[in-house]
């Protein structure tokens, strides 16, 4: 049986044969041409284009691609479903999440990206905005906070720093000392950053963490 594409095709597909090209030298002839008896194509236009220009499907027989015969079909079924293959391909949205994830996947395992169908600029935009929103949702670390108590009581003079705690308050920054704490529950408080508000120029405490110093 010989095929042959329809004058009445309304798709203009002869930019994209060489891409279709590439998919058949990659994966293989896997989607039959759905044709009638007589041999005009009803669906596989483009396919059938490739494969002609590849010269090469298979051993240079272009008459042995698969092909699915739809000769119940009236000419009216045969027109409408023409158009129903092409345009239903326009129905679903992608979830671009996903999308980008599949993508990410392919370019990790080093497969030629522009076997998916998509255009290199298509290609990069999915996964640049991937890669803005993993920087976006990154949690910045939280940033050690370290006191004068905290220095004097990793000291050997401890004992020494416990026996001279008074009660006073250090403008350097903003921190209340009291007598009724030693400096190791200095060192367990002052490391709490998120008992303290942050002001330009100092830090002080919230009233439920106290920001002890000597």
């Amino acid at each position: 049986m010989t095929v042959w594409c329809s004058t009445r095709n309304p798709r203009k597909n002869d930019a994209a044969v060489d891409r279709m090209c590439s998919s058949i030298r990659e994966f293989g002839f896997k989607i039959p041409v759905l044709a009638r008896s007589d041999g005009e194509v009803v669906d596989g236009h483009l396919r059938l284009k490739a494969a002609r220009k590849l010269g090469s499907w298979p051993g240079g027989d272009v008459s042995a691609i698969p092909v699915i015969l739809c000769d119940e079909w009236t000419l009216a079924q045969v027109k409408a479903f023409r158009l129903l293959v092409n345009r239903s391909v326009t129905w679903a949205e992608w979830d671009e999440e996903l999308l980008a994830l599949e993508l990410q996947e392919l370019n990790a395992a080093d497969f030629d990206l522009r076997l998916t169908g998509f255009d290199p600029k298509e290609i990069d935009d999915l996964l640049l905005a991937d890669a803005d929103d993993d920087r976006a949702n990154a949690v910045p670390p939280v940033p050690e906070i370290r006191c004068r108590a905290r220095a004097i009581c990793g000291s050997a003079a401890r004992t020494a720093c416990c026996a001279g705690i008074r009660p006073a308050r250090r403008p350097w920054h903003g921190c209340w000392a009291s007598a009724s704490r030693c400096c190791w529950s200095a060192r367990r408080i002052c490391v709490q950053p998120h008992a303290l508000i942050a002001r330009p120029g100092r830090l002080r405490a919230r009233p439920e963490g106290i920001h002890w110093a000597i």
